[in-house]
């Protein structure tokens, strides 16, 4: 508010320049804008051998939704929306692991964001597995059961979660 910026939920499309029109509960309204900005949220990408349910291997969305801290939270993708919802819940107690198949986290930016955020987090406590792919997951009554193995090849290895966050 402080800023001057109105928040509208509904179905909107832009209608003319400086116009948007949104669609809510009741009748369409027009907003007349200088500026606007579209927000269509985050979609993540399937992991061949891991099926996300929204209860216990979660999307962000998931993520959002979630109960209880989890003791143990692995986040598969180490992008900022994973490091993100991976910090909130590390800051409320879960003991985190970030699996990222490229060599370091946060890629898209640079590689001294990434080396101090890197840093940063894991003063936090996060554990990281960088170079890392995941080949499968198992569903127990105990928790999940990441299969992760080396990007380039080599001995697969067994990553225990209560929950894991696909992002």
């Amino acid at each position: 508010k402080k800023n001057k910026i109105d928040w509208l939920k509904g179905k909107g499309r832009i209608s003319a320049k400086g116009e948007v029109t949104v669609e809510g509960d009741g009748a369409a309204e027009v907003i007349g804008a200088k500026n606007i900005i579209i927000a269509t949220g985050s979609e993540s990408i399937p992991v061949a051998g891991v099926e996300v349910d929204e209860q216990r291997i979660v999307t962000s969305t998931g993520a959002l939704e979630l109960t209880e801290v989890p003791k143990r939270l692995a986040v598969i993708g180490g992008g900022v929306i994973g490091l993100e919802l991976a910090s909130v819940w590390g800051r409320l107690g879960a003991e985190v692991t970030v699996i990222e198949f490229l060599d370091r986290i946060l890629p898209g930016l640079d590689g001294e964001v990434s080396k101090q955020m890197q840093r940063i987090l894991g003063k936090q406590g996060f554990t990281f597995k960088l170079g890392t792919k995941v080949t499968g997951a198992a569903v127990g009554n105990s928790g999940i059961t990441l299969t992760v193995e080396p990007a380039k090849g080599g001995e697969s290895q067994q990553v225990e979660a209560d929950v894991v966050l696909v992002a």
